[in-house]
């Protein structure tokens, strides 16, 4: 299986995109537009705080939110 998904990788990055070079869309130097969204955030920050993840309650975010999250053991 691990061998199939190396192999996979290696054609996509030797043949498929072996002359393509990742361009990103914004610059290092882009901020971002927080003042578009003030407004909208003022009205549902109070809301939103109860979800904030509190690590002196919970061990983790699920765990705060009730979520058991299956292990492998």
């Amino acid at each position: 299986m691990w061998e199939g998904r190396t192999e996979a990788w290696k054609y996509f990055r030797e043949v498929q995109t072996k002359d393509q070079k990742y361009v990103p869309l914004i610059a290092d130097t882009d901020q971002p537009a927080v003042e578009m969204n003030r407004e909208r955030m003022e009205k549902f920050r109070p809301e939103m705080r109860k979800y904030y993840f509190d690590s002196s309650k919970h061990g983790t975010y699920l765990e705060q939110l009730g979520i058991s999250y299956p292990t492998v053991r």
